[in-house]
């Protein structure tokens, strides 16, 4: 080790800095200026840090064009060590560590020196998060079926991540129409839709110490609905403009009812998904399109939602449990996601409440409902599992500081759940109790 070396060694690491280190992708390459997906970031988080929202983050970029695993290992300690930074994000894909051209050899060389740099970096003291796999116009079924898994596996470590694939793939594992630059970088309009999949206070919650999100058993939360007392609402507000997103839910009820509203900023519902006389969940869409599901679900069962949305491709897909009921063609902006209210069942339970800021294809899909926990852009997971509905019930356990709020029908009463702390009026309290479930389904 050189004397300079040395000397960096000795000298705290940044605990507001954070660094982008990766390949031609996360340089800026195909959007103006170069100033793509992490350097929008960067600008996100100057914005919040001015807005009194978020702390004042530096970021530095040292990304090289054509960098794979191999060439960021050997400039690890000459390039990233002396940033002295505590976070680094590492953003790298196949396609530079030359899956095309070698197959799984090159996947499993690019699964060890990731995990290798994630030791390394732990090993200094810094903290790293991993972007996952995105798209390539030349990339073709074994490839994105190769994304897809690396993908998977990244969103089981026990590391952040972001899911980048979920923001431009066009269902082929190839950049979605009007969203490139070239065969392998996306444009200006790619860059953005990658950096709405990044959770906007990932980095605030992780300087506090929020620890990655495991699955908890959940017993559930119930909402009585009658004329005199109506349910509440269960009201998620996302911390930034959303593009593609994806929320799942999963819930118990045997009659019909509103599950999910979906707003816009100007209030009105963009999308809803019901419980439908007949049993089965309809997702009805901003034009008036119309998803109807085949799947029995008002059999006092618990059953899984998920909604997942494509805004580059203009796609909304449902899901009940492990089959996809059908897809509209629609464009979202959703600032409100409403569980609950007036509208829904007379009695329905519910547990498992995620959101996503980025888009799920149906291997992800299939994996949550198996319980696995994916973690890549996750800004909210509520286990609504508590002893109360002032306490742990509401508790968002995803590495953001966002927030769960419960608003009564009358809007008298609001309580909020934050980080462990709660707050609430002197009105009554909700028509929220805790159910218990001895199995899983």
């Amino acid at each position: 080790m050189s004397t300079r070396q040395s000397a960096t060694a000795l000298l705290p690491l940044d605990s507001l800095k954070l660094v982008y280190m990766g390949s031609s992708v996360p340089t800026g390459v195909g959007a103006t200026n170069q100033h793509g997906y992490t350097a929008l970031y960067s600008d996100l988080l100057a914005q919040r840090a001015a807005a009194g929202a978020g702390l004042p983050w530096q970021t530095a970029n040292i990304s090289i064009s054509g960098n794979n695993t191999i060439a960021v290992m050997k400039r690890f300690d000459a390039d990233l060590l002396p940033q002295r930074a505590k976070y680094v994000v590492f953003a790298l894909a196949l396609g530079n560590e030359g899956i095309k051209e070698k197959g799984q050899p090159v996947f499993e060389q690019f699964k060890t020196n990731l995990v290798a740099l994630i030791n390394r970096a732990r090993a200094h003291g810094m903290v790293p998060i991993i972007t996952n796999g995105y798209t390539r116009n030349d990339y073709g079924p074994e490839q994105y079926a190769f994304t897809k898994q690396m993908n998977l596996l990244i969103q089981g470590w026990n590391v952040p991540s972001i899911n980048l694939l979920g923001a431009v793939d066009d269902g082929q594992g190839r950049w979605t129409t009007g969203y490139w630059s070239d065969a392998l970088h996306p444009n200006d309009r790619g860059h953005a839709e990658m950096a709405h999949t990044m959770v906007p206070s990932l980095f605030d919650a992780l300087h506090v110490g929020k620890p990655l999100p495991t699955r908890r058993v959940s017993q559930g939360i119930r909402l009585i609905n009658t004329a005199s007392r109506p349910a509440p609402t269960l009201r998620l507000v996302p911390e930034d403009v959303v593009h593609p997103f994806t929320t799942i839910i999963r819930f118990k009820t045997g009659t019909a009812g509103q599950l999910l509203a979906i707003q816009d900023s100007a209030g009105l519902i963009t999308g809803a998904l019901r419980v439908t006389p007949s049993g089965v969940v309809a997702y009805t869409s901003t034009k008036g399109q119309r998803i109807t599901g085949k799947v029995p679900v008002a059999n006092n069962r618990w059953h899984q939602l998920a909604l997942t949305h494509y805004y580059a491709r203009g796609t909304t897909q449902l899901y009940v449990d492990s089959t996809q009921e059908g897809s509209v063609a629609e464009r979202l902006r959703p600032t409100q996601f409403n569980l609950g209210g007036a509208a829904t069942p007379r009695r329905v339970q519910l547990r498992d409440w995620f959101f996503y800021r980025s888009g799920m294809n149906q291997d992800e899909i299939l994996a949550v409902a198996a319980d696995s926990l994916l973690k890549s852009s996750l800004e909210f997971y509520a286990p609504l599992h508590g002893h109360s509905a002032t306490s742990d019930s509401l508790q968002n356990l995803a590495q953001s500081m966002n927030m769960l709020r419960v608003v009564q029908a009358s809007q008298k009463m609001q309580r909020t759940k934050r980080s462990g702390t709660a707050t609430r009026s002197a009105t009554s309290p909700p028509a929220i109790t805790p159910t218990s479930t001895k199995r899983r389904k």
